[in-house]
């Protein structure tokens, strides 16, 4: 069902798999950039908890974000969905099916009410989390943090426009959906006084 949600957003946006290589292209996300992901997903593996734990202190620190959270139970889901989210960053295979993924996620933000700042916001947190555990497993070859930081950086914002693509796309729906409804709302006509009508 979830596939099917992403399959149906990705043909009605029409991001087709030329579109996403000239995104790819335009973020100059290449070959070495996957290769650098694949290396450090061993690394995320073991990273992955903290952050997310980091994260969601950082997340419910806030009113704003912590509203998404009425109960344990559904941090305990959320935690749990997003840190198969940030693990699949490192695993490769960037192609339509981990776009309709990603567009997936974006409607579902959107249809909850996640204002993009919150979006953009948690992504910030990530990255900067992110950096300070490869500088930490990276202490003996210092090297290989910045360019392992700078191909996942290039795939958050390909992933971030995607997510934005689609709020403005959900977004501009409803308006259209409420703008056919309202169209369809039967007109009013009241006789003020012999032929004339408002």
């Amino acid at each position: 069902a979830e596939r099917a949600i992403g399959q149906a957003t990705i043909q009605e946006m029409e991001i087709t798999e030329q579109e996403i290589a000239q995104r790819k292209k335009f973020l100059e996300f290449f070959d070495e950039d996957i290769a650098r992901l694949l290396e450090v997903n061993e690394v995320a593996q073991g990273y992955a908890q903290p952050v997310i734990e980091a994260f969601y202190d950082h997340l419910l620190a806030f009113e704003e974000t912590r509203a998404f959270f009425p109960n344990p139970g559904t941090l305990a889901h959320v935690k749990n969905m997003q840190r198969e989210y940030f693990l699949r960053l490192t695993q490769g295979n960037y192609d339509t099916g981990y776009v309709e993924n990603r567009l997936k996620i974006g409607a579902v933000h959107e249809r909850i009410g996640l204002p993009v700042k919150s979006y953009l916001g948690m992504y910030s947190f990530y990255l900067r989390a992110v950096a300070s555990q490869l500088l930490a497993a990276y202490k003996e070859e210092p090297q290989r943090t910045l360019p392992t930081l700078l191909s996942l950086m290039k795939l958050v914002f390909l992933d971030i426009g995607l997510a934005i693509d689609t709020y403005i796309f959900q977004r501009e729906r409803t308006i259209r959906i409420q703008q056919e409804a309202i169209r369809e709302i039967p007109t009013p006509v009241l006789q003020v006084r012999d032929r004339l009508l408002i």
